[in-house]
Protein backbone atom coordinates (compact mmCIF):
# COMPACT_ATOMS: atom_id res chain seq x y z
CA UNK A 1 0.00 0.00 0.00
CA UNK A 2 1.33 3.46 -0.87
CA UNK A 3 0.01 6.99 -0.64
CA UNK A 4 2.98 8.73 -2.31
CA UNK A 5 3.49 9.54 -5.96
CA UNK A 6 6.84 8.87 -7.60
CA UNK A 7 7.77 12.55 -7.29
CA UNK A 8 6.79 12.67 -3.61
CA UNK A 9 8.78 9.51 -2.87
CA UNK A 10 11.83 10.95 -4.65
CA UNK A 11 11.64 14.09 -2.52
CA UNK A 12 11.44 12.02 0.68
CA UNK A 13 14.36 9.78 -0.29
CA UNK A 14 16.42 12.85 -1.19
CA UNK A 15 15.96 14.08 2.39
CA UNK A 16 17.53 10.89 3.72
CA UNK A 17 20.35 10.96 1.17
CA UNK A 18 21.21 14.54 2.12
CA UNK A 19 21.24 13.68 5.82
CA UNK A 20 23.43 10.61 5.37
CA UNK A 21 25.90 12.53 3.20
CA UNK A 22 26.38 15.02 6.02
CA UNK A 23 26.40 12.30 8.68
CA UNK A 24 29.29 10.51 6.98
CA UNK A 25 31.10 13.77 6.26
CA UNK A 26 31.15 14.43 10.01
CA UNK A 27 33.34 11.41 10.71
CA UNK A 28 37.03 12.29 11.26
CA UNK A 29 38.99 11.21 8.14
CA UNK A 30 41.43 9.03 10.06
CA UNK A 31 38.62 7.14 11.79
CA UNK A 32 36.64 6.85 8.54
CA UNK A 33 39.66 5.31 6.82
CA UNK A 34 40.16 2.85 9.67
CA UNK A 35 36.59 1.49 9.51
CA UNK A 36 36.20 1.85 5.74
CA UNK A 37 33.46 4.48 5.95
CA UNK A 38 32.78 6.26 2.67
CA UNK A 39 30.05 7.61 0.45
CA UNK A 40 29.86 8.21 -3.27
CA UNK A 41 27.21 9.63 -5.53
CA UNK A 42 25.90 7.49 -8.37
CA UNK A 43 23.97 10.28 -10.02
CA UNK A 44 21.44 11.45 -7.40
CA UNK A 45 21.75 8.16 -5.48
CA UNK A 46 23.97 8.16 -2.41
CA UNK A 47 25.91 4.92 -1.81
CA UNK A 48 26.97 4.46 1.82
CA UNK A 49 29.66 1.91 2.61
CA UNK A 50 31.30 0.80 5.87
CA UNK A 51 32.55 -2.79 6.18
CA UNK A 52 34.65 -2.33 9.33
CA UNK A 53 34.27 -1.31 12.95
CA UNK A 54 31.22 -3.52 13.45
CA UNK A 55 29.31 -1.54 10.80
CA UNK A 56 29.06 -4.43 8.31
CA UNK A 57 25.26 -4.40 8.33
CA UNK A 58 22.64 -3.20 5.90
CA UNK A 59 22.04 0.24 7.37
CA UNK A 60 25.63 1.29 6.69
CA UNK A 61 26.09 -0.49 3.36
CA UNK A 62 23.33 0.49 0.95
CA UNK A 63 22.32 2.85 -1.83
CA UNK A 64 19.74 5.47 -0.83
CA UNK A 65 17.10 6.30 -3.43
CA UNK A 66 18.08 3.70 -6.03
CA UNK A 67 15.24 3.36 -8.54
CA UNK A 68 13.37 6.27 -6.95
CA UNK A 69 15.50 9.38 -7.43
CA UNK A 70 15.94 8.26 -11.01
CA UNK A 71 15.18 4.99 -12.84
CA UNK A 72 17.73 2.30 -12.09
CA UNK A 73 19.67 0.36 -14.69
CA UNK A 74 20.89 -3.21 -14.47
CA UNK A 75 24.46 -1.97 -14.99
CA UNK A 76 24.21 0.61 -12.19
CA UNK A 77 22.80 -1.92 -9.77
CA UNK A 78 25.50 -4.47 -10.61
CA UNK A 79 28.20 -1.81 -10.28
CA UNK A 80 27.04 -0.82 -6.81
CA UNK A 81 26.88 -4.46 -5.77
CA UNK A 82 30.39 -5.10 -7.10
CA UNK A 83 31.62 -2.10 -5.13
CA UNK A 84 30.31 -3.56 -1.90
CA UNK A 85 31.96 -6.89 -2.71
CA UNK A 86 35.29 -5.22 -3.46
CA UNK A 87 35.15 -3.34 -0.14
CA UNK A 88 34.41 -6.52 1.80
CA UNK A 89 30.90 -5.51 2.85
CA UNK A 90 29.26 -8.91 3.31
CA UNK A 91 25.85 -7.65 4.51
CA UNK A 92 25.05 -4.95 1.96
CA UNK A 93 21.40 -4.07 1.52
CA UNK A 94 19.31 -2.87 -1.40
CA UNK A 95 15.84 -1.43 -0.98
CA UNK A 96 12.71 -1.68 -3.08
CA UNK A 97 9.48 0.26 -2.73
CA UNK A 98 6.37 0.73 -4.87
CA UNK A 99 7.80 3.77 -6.68
CA UNK A 100 10.96 2.00 -7.91
CA UNK A 101 11.50 2.10 -11.66
CA UNK A 102 11.77 0.53 -14.14
CA UNK A 103 9.41 -2.43 -13.83
CA UNK A 104 12.32 -4.88 -14.01
CA UNK A 105 14.03 -3.50 -10.89
CA UNK A 106 12.91 -6.26 -8.51
CA UNK A 107 13.95 -8.90 -11.02
CA UNK A 108 17.44 -7.42 -11.26
CA UNK A 109 17.78 -7.65 -7.47
CA UNK A 110 16.87 -11.34 -7.66
CA UNK A 111 19.43 -11.88 -10.45
CA UNK A 112 22.12 -10.70 -8.03
CA UNK A 113 21.01 -13.24 -5.45
CA UNK A 114 19.30 -10.65 -3.27
CA UNK A 115 16.21 -11.81 -1.38
CA UNK A 116 13.62 -9.90 0.68
CA UNK A 117 14.82 -9.67 4.29
CA UNK A 118 12.63 -7.40 6.37
CA UNK A 119 11.30 -3.91 5.78
CA UNK A 120 10.87 -0.38 7.14
CA UNK A 121 7.72 1.69 7.13
CA UNK A 122 8.55 5.22 6.08
CA UNK A 123 6.77 7.88 8.15
CA UNK A 124 6.52 11.56 7.21
CA UNK A 125 4.92 14.69 8.55
CA UNK A 126 4.41 18.21 7.22
CA UNK A 127 5.06 21.44 9.09
CA UNK A 128 1.59 21.81 10.59
CA UNK A 129 1.44 22.72 14.28
CA UNK A 130 1.13 19.88 16.75
CA UNK A 131 -2.42 19.03 17.71
CA UNK A 132 -3.41 20.00 21.26
CA UNK A 133 -2.17 17.41 23.76
CA UNK A 134 -0.34 15.48 20.98
CA UNK A 135 2.84 15.72 23.00
CA UNK A 136 1.30 15.05 26.38
CA UNK A 137 3.40 13.43 29.08
CA UNK A 138 2.83 9.77 29.90
CA UNK A 139 2.51 8.28 33.33
CA UNK A 140 6.26 7.72 33.63
CA UNK A 141 8.62 10.58 34.38
CA UNK A 142 10.87 10.54 31.32
CA UNK A 143 12.88 13.73 30.90
CA UNK A 144 14.18 14.70 27.45
CA UNK A 145 16.97 17.21 26.96
CA UNK A 146 19.16 18.49 24.16
CA UNK A 147 22.65 17.02 24.31
CA UNK A 148 25.23 19.66 25.27
CA UNK A 149 28.95 19.61 26.00
CA UNK A 150 28.32 18.29 29.49
CA UNK A 151 26.21 15.33 28.31
CA UNK A 152 27.85 14.53 24.95
CA UNK A 153 30.01 11.76 26.43
CA UNK A 154 27.01 10.22 28.15
CA UNK A 155 25.04 10.31 24.88
CA UNK A 156 27.91 8.78 22.91
CA UNK A 157 28.46 6.00 25.44
CA UNK A 158 24.77 5.07 25.40
CA UNK A 159 24.74 4.63 21.62
CA UNK A 160 28.09 2.81 21.48
CA UNK A 161 26.85 0.44 24.15
CA UNK A 162 23.54 -0.17 22.40
CA UNK A 163 25.02 -0.86 18.98
CA UNK A 164 28.46 -2.21 19.98
CA UNK A 165 30.14 -0.27 17.21
CA UNK A 166 33.45 1.57 16.91
CA UNK A 167 31.49 4.81 16.73
CA UNK A 168 32.94 6.93 19.54
CA UNK A 169 35.10 9.28 17.43
CA UNK A 170 32.31 9.63 14.85
CA UNK A 171 29.67 10.51 17.44
CA UNK A 172 31.95 12.97 19.21
CA UNK A 173 32.55 14.74 15.90
CA UNK A 174 28.82 14.76 15.15
CA UNK A 175 28.08 16.60 18.39
CA UNK A 176 28.05 20.32 17.64
CA UNK A 177 27.99 19.86 13.86
CA UNK A 178 25.77 22.48 12.18
CA UNK A 179 22.31 21.16 11.37
CA UNK A 180 22.43 18.29 13.88
CA UNK A 181 20.61 18.26 17.20
CA UNK A 182 20.82 15.28 19.54
CA UNK A 183 18.37 14.39 22.28
CA UNK A 184 18.74 12.21 25.35
CA UNK A 185 15.92 10.69 27.41
CA UNK A 186 16.43 9.93 31.09
CA UNK A 187 14.37 8.03 33.60
CA UNK A 188 15.31 8.15 37.28
CA UNK A 189 18.38 10.10 36.20
CA UNK A 190 19.62 7.28 33.97
CA UNK A 191 20.02 7.66 30.16
CA UNK A 192 17.56 5.30 28.48
CA UNK A 193 17.26 6.44 24.84
CA UNK A 194 18.65 8.81 22.24
CA UNK A 195 17.60 10.17 18.87
CA UNK A 196 18.92 12.89 16.57
CA UNK A 197 17.46 15.36 14.09
CA UNK A 198 19.17 16.76 11.00
CA UNK A 199 17.66 20.10 9.98
CA UNK A 200 20.12 21.90 7.70
CA UNK A 201 18.15 25.17 7.60
CA UNK A 202 14.73 26.64 8.39
CA UNK A 203 12.28 25.65 5.66
CA UNK A 204 13.96 22.26 5.09
CA UNK A 205 12.53 18.85 5.89
CA UNK A 206 14.14 17.34 8.98
CA UNK A 207 15.42 13.77 9.01
CA UNK A 208 15.34 11.74 12.22
CA UNK A 209 18.19 9.28 12.74
CA UNK A 210 20.89 8.02 15.15
CA UNK A 211 18.30 6.48 17.44
CA UNK A 212 18.79 3.81 20.03
CA UNK A 213 17.79 1.51 21.44
CA UNK A 214 15.35 0.88 18.60
CA UNK A 215 11.89 -0.02 19.97
CA UNK A 216 10.66 -3.37 18.71
CA UNK A 217 14.19 -4.39 17.69
CA UNK A 218 16.44 -3.79 20.69
CA UNK A 219 13.87 -3.14 23.39
CA UNK A 220 10.20 -3.74 24.11
CA UNK A 221 9.97 -0.35 25.83
CA UNK A 222 8.58 2.25 23.40
CA UNK A 223 7.98 5.09 25.84
CA UNK A 224 11.45 6.70 26.01
CA UNK A 225 11.63 6.99 22.22
CA UNK A 226 8.05 8.30 22.13
CA UNK A 227 9.04 11.03 24.58
CA UNK A 228 12.02 12.00 22.43
CA UNK A 229 9.92 12.06 19.26
CA UNK A 230 7.43 14.46 20.77
CA UNK A 231 10.26 16.69 21.92
CA UNK A 232 11.93 16.61 18.50
CA UNK A 233 8.79 17.52 16.55
CA UNK A 234 8.05 20.44 18.85
CA UNK A 235 11.68 21.61 18.64
CA UNK A 236 11.84 21.16 14.87
CA UNK A 237 8.66 23.14 14.32
CA UNK A 238 10.01 25.91 16.54
CA UNK A 239 13.15 26.00 14.37
CA UNK A 240 11.14 26.25 11.15
CA UNK A 241 11.15 22.68 9.83
CA UNK A 242 8.91 22.29 6.79
CA UNK A 243 8.36 18.63 7.64
CA UNK A 244 9.91 15.48 9.05
CA UNK A 245 10.93 12.07 7.69
CA UNK A 246 11.74 8.96 9.71
CA UNK A 247 11.22 5.19 9.76
CA UNK A 248 9.49 2.57 11.82
CA UNK A 249 12.24 -0.05 11.87
CA UNK A 250 10.11 -2.83 13.34
CA UNK A 251 7.07 -2.78 11.04
CA UNK A 252 3.93 -4.65 11.99
CA UNK A 253 1.62 -6.16 9.34
CA UNK A 254 -1.32 -4.88 11.36
CA UNK A 255 0.43 -1.58 12.08
CA UNK A 256 -0.58 -2.00 15.68
CA UNK A 257 2.59 -1.59 17.75
CA UNK A 258 3.03 1.46 20.04
CA UNK A 259 5.32 3.08 17.46
CA UNK A 260 2.42 3.54 15.05
CA UNK A 261 0.28 5.16 17.71
CA UNK A 262 3.09 7.53 18.66
CA UNK A 263 3.79 8.67 15.12
CA UNK A 264 0.07 9.03 14.34
CA UNK A 265 -0.48 11.11 17.47
CA UNK A 266 2.33 13.42 16.36
CA UNK A 267 0.79 13.88 12.90
CA UNK A 268 2.87 11.45 10.83
CA UNK A 269 1.52 9.28 8.01
CA UNK A 270 2.92 6.25 6.20
CA UNK A 271 3.54 6.97 2.49
CA UNK A 272 5.11 3.59 1.66
CA UNK A 273 6.98 0.56 2.93
CA UNK A 274 10.58 -0.14 1.88
CA UNK A 275 11.57 -3.78 1.56
CA UNK A 276 15.16 -4.84 2.26
CA UNK A 277 16.95 -7.18 -0.13
CA UNK A 278 20.10 -8.98 1.01
CA UNK A 279 22.06 -12.10 0.21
Amino acid sequence: MTTATAAEAAAIEAVEARAWADLVAACPPRHAARIGLATRWAGPVLVVQCPGGGFDRGLFNRPIGLGVLEPATRAALAGISDGFDAAGATRAMFVSQPQCAPAGYAGWLAELGLEPRGAWDRVVRDGAPLAPAANGAGEREIAVSLVDDDTAQEWSELLVGVYRLDAGPWLRALHGRPGWRHYLAREDGRPVAARSMYLPAPGAVAFLAVDGPVPGVMTADYEPDAAILGHIVADGLRLGAAGFAADIEAPSPGRDTPAYATFARLGFRIPYTRTHHMR
